[in-house]
């Protein structure tokens, strides 16, 4: 009994991880920068308000990437 008990959990774990997948695919991939972005820009402000100066100018560099990453994916990079 315990058996089939942790073939159906396993199923279900397996279930979840699919639907999460599925999930993250949804965006395009110019939405899914802009989402790191702004969680960067999170990560900065967490950090700023710890007094971590330096945690959070790594987080701000971190979130101009992606936003130079989004803009080129929306055509407006420099050439």
């Amino acid at each position: 009994m315990s058996d089939a008990r942790s073939g159906r959990k396993a199923l279900t774990i397996m279930n979840n991880r699919s639907s999460r997948s599925a999930g993250l695919k949804a965006g395009t991939a110019r939405e899914r920068l802009l989402d790191k972005h702004k969680q960067h820009l999170h990560f900065a402000a967490m950090k700023l308000s710890a007094g971590d100066r330096i945690g959070a100018e790594s987080e701000f560099q971190h979130a101009e990437h992606f936003f130079r990453s989004a803009s080129e994916q929306n055509g407006g990079g420099r050439q």
